[in-house]
């Protein structure tokens, strides 16, 4: 019985979560059955449209990235993936494992559903584009629970890899194993390199483009090959970043002005691509807990400051790297407290946490977005990847300054280093710096840079890192249920 409730409930969340999308004129379908099946370019279109609309809430946004800092040790806001200490029995939310899963149940009946449409219904060119950007949504998915849930870190025979879908989830496929860490990669590059070879160019940071396709594989093999060293995978992260910095279209490219990036939200021109709220009177509940409350409510700086105190926004570490920043006084401010009894402000991250819950819809701002790739990170990678593949310390230094030449708000002057270690040290803090809480960056560079031959996470908590406590375990659930299931080692 417990095990029939269990499936009911994880169908009930991933195929009826989201009523109404407006990211398109339907209403979003990915539960398969004959009357909701796709038919024709609408539904095509809207069945594309609920993977979009699924990206809501804390676990594609403040929740994960906010567990991640913990992790890299920059905060200790979640003392658990602090400590790193979670176990199956002990991290008992299944968030945001069912979120994902959630996502990838409609990116599959999105791929699916349109890759048999007949001619007569859709053109070749439009089925072609409607599947690639699906199935670079399905990429972006599984990217995600592999990096939080696999070994991502591993050589390719190592078999904690995905719990790998690509049909949707009914009662019949509940039961299904792992694939290996090869396989995991194998599966995601071949949903990206057809997104590559068929999605069109950016025009908006709410959806999938050619561009953003090409940056999350670069991402993928700049995060892996970090790690392990590998040279091939730095070398065809480098070669994508370096195409999207010669052709990427006007309408994607830096900003001057930092404080305008957050200010306009997910329309900033600088973002690739980021969480979008539909305007229905719902965006601070899909904002999330923890950008919409948490930061102002329980993790910042109470003001005014009681003496003997300093401002810290609720950092652990890296706190006199960014103060000196000049950064600081932009992406971080006073947020009012998200009780209706609670005047209080506190000093906080204010990139994200905007106007905080009570006072955002006052002011009528719930742009809670959620950066999952903006223009400076292309440069922060070109950096890193230069560095890491023989470059000069000059080489990998021009990518960086050119970065900080293109803000005039606030001003960045060139930074320069006279050694590998310092220029790597430097790449570090920058990342940190540039997008702490944004999309969980400075937790996997915390886990690839070394200073003094020790990974910045062990220097950071002065702790030996344990390499099969990176990723958090499967849900208890999950190994109740299914049976084909394997937990990671140690957890």
């Amino acid at each position: 019985m417990k095990k029939i409730i269990y499936h009911i409930f994880l169908l009930t969340t991933i195929t009826g979560a989201v009523s109404c999308n407006k990211f398109l004129d339907e209403k979003p379908y990915y539960a398969l059955t004959d009357a909701n099946a796709i038919t024709d370019l609408s539904k095509a279109k809207a069945a594309v449209g609920g993977v979009y609309a699924t990206f809501q809430g804390d676990d594609w946004a403040g929740s994960l990235y906010i567990a991640q800092a913990s992790k890299a040790g920059f905060v200790k806001w979640v003392t658990m993936d602090y400590d790193m200490s979670y176990t199956q029995v002990t991290r008992t939310s299944a968030a945001p494992w069912t979120s994902f899963y959630k996502s990838l149940n409609a990116a599959n009946f999105a791929v699916n559903g349109i890759d048999i449409l007949p001619a007569s219904v859709i053109s070749d060119e439009q089925k072609n584009a409607l599947v690639a950007e699906a199935r670079c949504l399905r990429a972006w998915v599984h990217t995600n629970i592999l990096w939080n849930y696999g070994h991502w870190w591993a050589d390719d025979a190592d078999e904690y890899g995905l719990l790998y879908r690509d049909e949707v989830i009914d009662l019949k496929n509940i039961q299904k194993a792992r694939i290996s860490v090869g396989e995991s990669y194998q599966k995601i590059y071949e949903d990206l390199d057809f997104a590559i070879a068929n999605l069109p160019s950016f025009t908006s940071s709410r959806y999938m483009s050619k561009e953003f396709a090409k940056a999350l594989k670069a991402k993928i093999l700049l995060y892996r090959g970090g790690y392990r060293n590998n040279a091939a995978e730095l070398n065809q992260s480098l070669t994508l970043v370096n195409d999207i910095l010669q052709n990427h279209p006007p309408a994607f490219d830096m900003m001057p002005d930092l404080d305008q990036v957050y200010k306009q939200s997910w329309d900033a021109k600088e973002n690739l691509f980021a969480r979008y709220l539909e305007n229905d009177g719902t965006r601070t509940t899909k904002g999330g807990y923890y950008y919409t409350y948490y930061l102002s409510q329980i993790a910042g700086t109470t003001l005014p400051l009681a003496p003997n105190l300093t401002l810290t926004a609720g950092l652990n570490f890296g706190l006199d790297w960014f103060k000196q920043d000049p950064r600081w006084n932009i992406v971080t401010g006073p947020v009012r407290a998200g009780e209706t009894w609670d005047n209080t402000y506190r000093h906080t991250f204010k990139k994200v946490a905007r106007y905080g819950s009570i006072e955002g819809k006052t002011v009528n701002d719930e742009k809670y977005a959620a950066y999952y790739f903006r223009f400076p990170e292309l440069y922060l990678m070109k950096a890193e990847l230069i560095a890491r593949t023989g470059g000069t310390v000059s080489d990998a230094l021009a990518p960086l300054n050119e970065m900080r030449s293109k803000r005039t708000n606030p001003v960045l002057p060139a930074l320069s280093a006279a050694t590998q270690d310092e220029l790597m040290d430097l790449i570090f803090k920058e990342i940190f710096t540039e997008t702490f809480i944004e999309n969980g960056s400075e937790f996997f560079a915390s886990l690839r840079f070394k200073t003094q031959g020790r990974r910045w996470i062990e220097v950071i908590k002065d702790k030996t890192l344990e390499e099969n406590r990176i990723c958090w375990p499967i849900p208890d659930a999950e190994m109740i249920n299914n049976k084909l299931m394997k937990q990671n080692p140690d957890l």
